[in-house]
């Protein structure tokens, strides 16, 4: 049976792939990204699994149902980086994809539906632009021009797939259809203290959060520092610098909604004038759609008073504000109740950034479980997974997948058309 130790061995030898000695960073399509891949290959089928690269790039290891070619069940992950991260990024899910699947097939019983495990492409955002190329493509939502992006060095997607042994004119054969996958799994680090400070070594994910961004522009009246006396000032950035506090304390004040002031744009900005116009972002995530309608309305209202007491003009612009995307209630269920068979308390969590989940719903239900982390930061170089909770982990997906598979658990029905306001 594989154990954590062989996925933890596996996670270090793949984070001595790198393209810096100093840092872990394997961006998609370049030479350290084909040396993993062929270890992770090699891996799959060592484990019992066909292997193969579909026309995006994604690696897929497979084990046939009784019908060759028929749905699957799905576990997903990936293996390129952005500059700087964490050994557990992505990895950790293709690994424990890789371990559980293999744990099923020695327990002899065929399954009866196949299995797949699949590293998706460019998941970690970075070298061309936006993430989650690899799912995009398999759900058929490739943004026409992606293929012309480019990186830091002039490289286009285009040529970057070419060196890759990849055509991409073959990109729209990567498409799958909702009747192929019979649900997707994926299985990830926490990137919060949550599970940490809850003692649970496991958490399920009962929705993805969701974002909404605002827009903030306070304008005033440039003056000079030295000369305007402070109460003829309308001072764009000192009335900035108070929404933000507010921004701050209304998410405080809420639970399960996050509120992030992401950045801020001054004019003028030559030294000793009182700045004339001030520009901020606001990110309001949550998993709940009704209360991050609410803080959103609380923040623009609390926004508009400061403007008003400031003497300042104030336009509030909402952009992206797609609905979230929920899991699967069965998987839920099932997630949570293979967390209790190992004898431990199921903890409900947030994911934070998960992009190819985000994507993949739109084929097929959804299950998604974290991992604890040491050091509450699953994300990037400081984090670290016990391996005693990656074993717990590796037992909870293998009860999951062996139900799914086996056939003791009906897959869920197929993912509904996505709502209009979903991320496509």
């Amino acid at each position: 049976m594989i154990a954590a130790g062989l996925v933890i061995d596996r996670i270090e030898r793949l984070a001595r792939i790198s393209a810096y000695p100093w840092n872990l960073t394997r961006r998609v399509f370049t030479p350290q990204q084909a040396e993993a891949e062929a270890l992770v290959l090699g891996w799959m089928e060592e484990a019992g699994l066909s292997a193969r690269r579909d026309p995006a790039g994604n690696l897929v290891g497979r084990i046939e149902g009784p019908v060759s070619g028929g749905p699957a069940i799905v576990i997903g992950g990936h293996l390129d980086t952005g500059e700087d991260a964490g050994r557990y990024d992505g990895t950790l899910g293709v690994l424990m994809g890789i371990a559980a699947v293999a744990r099923v097939i020695r327990r002899g019983t065929a399954p009866r539906h196949a299995i797949e495990v699949v590293s998706f492409v460019e998941d970690a955002a970075g070298r061309f632009g936006p993430g989650g190329f690899g799912s995009r493509a398999v759900v058929g939502r490739l943004d026409p021009q992606a293929l012309d992006r480019d990186d830091a060095y002039n490289v286009t997607l285009r040529r970057a797939m070419e060196a890759h042994g990849l055509d991409p004119e073959e990109l729209a054969a990567a498409r799958r259809s909702p009747e192929a996958i019979l649900a997707y799994l994926e299985i990830a680090a926490e990137a919060g203290p949550v599970l940490e400070r809850s003692g649970s070594a496991v958490g399920i994910v009962p929705a993805l959060s969701a974002s909404t961004i605002l827009r903030v522009t306070l304008v005033g009246a440039v003056a000079g520092a030295t000369t305007i006396p402070m109460s003829d000032r309308r001072d764009a950035l000192a009335g900035a610098a108070e929404c933000i506090l507010a921004a701050e304390r209304i998410g405080a004040a809420r639970e399960r909604v996050l509120v992030t002031a992401m950045r801020i744009d001054v004019e003028p900005v030559a030294s000793f004038l009182v700045t004339s116009s001030a520009t901020l972002g606001v990110l309001v995530s949550a998993s709940d759609d009704a209360g991050r309608a609410a803080a959103a309305a609380e923040l623009a209202a609390a926004f508009g008073t400061i403007a008003g007491r400031r003497r300042l003009e104030i336009t509030v612009e909402q952009g992206v504000d797609p609905d979230a995307t929920r899991c699967d209630p069965g998987l839920v269920g099932l997630f949570e109740g293979a967390v209790a068979a190992s004898g431990r308390r199921p903890a409900r969590v947030a994911p934070g950034l998960m992009g190819d989940a985000f994507n993949m719903a739109l084929l097929a239900p959804i299950g998604l479980a974290l991992i604890r982390c040491r050091g509450s930061v699953g994300r990037g170089p400081a984090g670290f997974v016990d391996p005693a909770d990656i074993e717990i982990g590796l037992d909870v997906l293998t009860a999951v997948v062996g139900a799914l598979a086996g056939g003791t658990q009906t897959p869920p029905a197929a993912a509904p058309d996505p709502a209009p306001g979903r991320r496509p």
